[in-house]
């Protein structure tokens, strides 16, 4: 098994984890699912992997990969985002919690 980070420990990986409200998850799907092309255009994009929990279906979990902070930081201002931000509150329960990492081993 090969991940981005293997040949580039420089990268930032980003795990964006969210559980949708009752009754919501596949509207969320669907608004989670129209991000993934417009954000894998983008040139310092380099893993972007939407996620479902095996055991709890509400859960729904982005895998990302960025080139650095800036890749992320201009990701996070673009049009596609931007217009989708305003809805995932309504649809989620709790928090989207968005956690950077960087690779150690």
């Amino acid at each position: 098994m090969t991940l981005p980070t293997d040949d580039d420990r420089g990268l930032l990986t980003v795990v964006a984890t969210m559980r949708a409200k009752a009754g919501k998850e596949q509207e969320l799907r669907e608004l989670l699912e129209s991000l993934i092309p417009p954000t894998r255009a983008e040139a310092d994009c380099v893993t972007y992997a939407l996620h479902k929990g095996a055991q709890d279906p509400s859960v729904f979990i982005f895998y990302e990969n960025w080139t650095d902070q800036a890749a992320l930081d201009a990701h996070l201002g673009t049009p596609h985002l931007q217009a989708a931000l305003p809805r995932i509150p309504e649809l989620l329960d709790g928090d989207l919690v968005i956690t950077p990492l960087h690779r150690i081993a």
